[in-house]
């Protein structure tokens, strides 16, 4: 068994089913052209009868292990059971929003790069791939999809043979933005400095200031479908994660514990009337998790709150409903960026 440590352990079902690698020339760098979690959902809805990666990472820096790189994964066509496969995020608040057209697709965040080079680093110590860029497909080390793909990087006397990383011409994975930056993700791989994190006046779409939000307690829920809210943050117990008037977008992640089998619990991210002196009531669901199962979830988007309504302030807040009567969430934690409102 091969599997990275620190790495998320999404393991798809039936992995021998793939046959195992014959060789470990390179980590080839894919984008998902959409989320993590999303991809995840795709790849585990097919399981390893569709297509897959080895990996998965996330703006945040998350890692998704979906396959044992001892097993190949689908990802590089008739290359798959040579190459360990990363796939990318590339769509939510940490890149803004834009076409679907290859050599649009958003940098890597400061993150991503930091967790493919430790990806890239545990590829080199576990299996010997060396840690340099490829400069053609033939060769071993670090390389991108592109570089296979017929009618853009692979020459066609490769055409047919291992080297052929997609059946479909003229791909540009991961695309030009994200190929200038593998010299990073390299040179941090081999020890050398990481990218600093950058910052601009106008931060993206004109949220510039950070949530940064942590609650690793368990949070009980009593199972009788009232509207729990959950704390977001240690040091103050407080349960808002950004009050309106303001656009903000973020990643919110937490863990469902000690649900049973058969039970359900829903988690939304909601809009919350506060008033002090009142009830706080939810007014807005902006985003809904059902989860079914004890694990990991989490959420990303891009919202707004209104202004004041009758007096009333619009908070949002992660609220969880259920019937479940002993399960927990833990571990929140939320990550973005909002507006600094009017």
């Amino acid at each position: 068994m091969a599997m990275m440590p620190g790495a998320v352990d999404r393991r798809l079902a039936n992995q021998s089913r793939q046959g195992r690698m014959r060789d470990y020339q390179g980590v080839c760098l894919h984008t998902m052209v959409g989320t993590l979690r999303g991809t995840d959902s795709m790849f585990r809805s097919g399981g390893t009868v569709g297509t897959e990666s080895h990996f998965g990472v996330g703006a945040d820096g998350t890692i998704y292990q979906w396959v044992d790189t001892a097993y190949s994964a689908d990802a590089n066509y008739r290359g798959s059971a040579y190459v360990i496969s990363i796939e990318t995020e590339d769509h939510g608040p940490a890149f803004g929003k834009w076409n679907t057209s290859g050599d649009n697709v958003p940098e890597w965040t400061p993150a991503q790069i930091r967790a493919m080079a430790r990806i890239i680093a545990w590829a080199h110590k576990e299996h010997g791939i060396p840690i340099r860029q490829m400069k053609s497909v033939t060769e071993r080390g670090v390389g991108y999809h592109a570089m296979g793909v017929p009618r853009n990087g692979l020459p066609s006397k490769y055409m047919g043979t291992k080297y052929q990383w997609s059946k479909y011409a003229g791909k540009v994975c991961p695309g030009r933005k994200r190929i200038a930056q593998i010299p990073a993700v390299v040179r941090l791989a081999a020890g050398g400095t990481a990218p600093a994190e950058t910052t601009t006046e106008e931060g993206i779409l004109g949220m510039t200031d950070r949530i940064d939000q942590t609650y690793t307690k368990r949070q009980g829920v009593k199972g009788d479908w009232s509207a729990r809210h959950l704390r977001t943050e240690d040091k103050t117990g407080h349960y808002t994660i950004a009050d309106g008037p303001c656009d903000f977008g973020a990643t919110i992640k937490f863990d469902v514990v000690d649900l049973k089998p058969g039970e359900t619990a829903y988690v939304f991210l909601a809009e919350c009337m506060y008033k002090k002196g009142k009830p706080t009531t939810v007014s807005r669901e902006l985003a809904i998790v059902t989860a079914r199962e004890n694990g990991p979830y989490s959420m990303t988007g891009l919202w707004n709150l209104y202004d004041q309504y009758k007096g009333q302030s619009p908070r949002a807040r992660l609220v969880v409903k259920t019937r479940a009567k002993n399960m927990g969430v833990e571990n929140v934690v939320v990550s973005g960026l909002k507006s600094k409102g009017k």
